[in-house]
């Protein structure tokens, strides 16, 4: 399918980039595609403690000083929602 034949006829508004992080957690179990923002990778970071925290799973933190921590804590912030977003589309289901 291609974006100008989306099925979606509504728009999200993004009020700021906490919002947007959180989006595909929120909408995406309803079939609802969303972007992520990835341009802060330490605000990446702390949403990604909190999802673990909250679904009690044990936290790594990937530190500032680690050999490429950007992009480590973008590929496992983006992990992180994929698995969400399965578990609740499979919960669903």
């Amino acid at each position: 399918m291609s974006l100008s034949a989306s099925q979606h006829s509504f728009h999200i508004p993004v009020i700021c980039r906490g919002y947007t992080v959180v989006t595909p957690v929120k909408v995406a179990k309803f079939g609802i595609s969303s972007v992520v923002s990835v341009m802060d990778d330490h605000l990446l970071e702390d949403m990604r403690r909190l999802y673990y925290r909250k679904n009690q799973l044990e936290y790594i933190e990937i530190k500032s000083d680690s050999m490429d921590s950007r992009s480590l804590r973008i590929t496992a912030y983006l992990d992180l929602i994929n698995q969400l977003v399965t578990n609740q589309v499979d919960y669903l289901k």
